[in-house]
């Protein structure tokens, strides 16, 4: 006859139902691994990370030269609009349009702070309100002689920005950055002495921003 089976004792049954839901749980669990792997690995080959861009400056001679001889150009005449509110003017401030100056969540165009107290701020009298948190509201004059209501202020306190009306300029003008040059200039309205401002653009053969360098020649900052 054959030799029976030895009986387990109720603590091997329980010892070895203690094993057997271990193993359960183990494969259930390498499993699971697999699967969230495999969906990540998926997903990675569907929507690859998108590493940040280094976007190079523009350096070139080429750009160099041709915003030099922009520079030099005789200023354009400006709109009959324009002209027939002109009085005592500053000296005007370019500047090339960047990525935030466009952005239309940020509704607001940068000034340089040194051409801006160089160049804007001797136009301004006692009587004027200074720039600051609140600052100034000022109509611009647009390349067409169109007029657009902003605020000149200084955003951060360190910043002279026009914003308020901003980006609906922008649109208007179809303005882009890096291409698009602008020319920016304060003067005294005529007759009501207000504080106003126009602005015209040039649009150059230049795609990415410019280094500091020709920055520093160009716009003397």
């Amino acid at each position: 006859m054959g030799e029976t089976g030895k009986s387990l004792t109720p603590e091997e049954v329980k010892k070895r139902e203690e094993q057997d839901e271990m193993v359960t749980a183990a494969f259930a669990l390498t499993h699971f691994m697999f699967l969230r792997d495999r969906i990540q690995a998926d997903n990675i080959e569907k929507h690859p990370s998108k590493k940040r861009k280094i976007i190079k400056k523009d350096d070139t001679e080429h750009s160099l030269n041709l915003l030099l001889r922009w520079t030099s150009d005789p200023p354009k005449n400006l709109p009959e609009a324009t002209m027939a509110v002109l009085g005592r003017c500053s000296k005007p401030i370019k500047k090339q349009l960047t990525k935030s100056d466009v952005k239309k969540d940020q509704n607001r165009l940068m000034l340089s702070r040194a051409q801006v107290d160089k160049n804007f701020l001797p136009l301004f009298e006692e009587s004027d309100t200074l720039l600051g948190k609140e600052g100034t509201r000022v109509s611009v004059y647009g390349p067409d002689g169109k007029v657009h209501e902003m605020m000149f202020k200084m955003w951060n306190e360190k910043t002279p920005v026009l914003m308020s009306g901003w980006y609906t300029f922008v649109e208007e003008y179809k303005l882009s950055m890096y291409c698009d040059f602008l020319t920016v200039l304060m003067f005294r309205h005529k007759e009501t002495r207000a504080i106003c401002v126009a602005i015209d653009f040039t649009r150059h053969p230049i795609v990415s921003q410019l280094s500091e360098r020709i920055s520093k020649i160009v716009f003397k900052v």
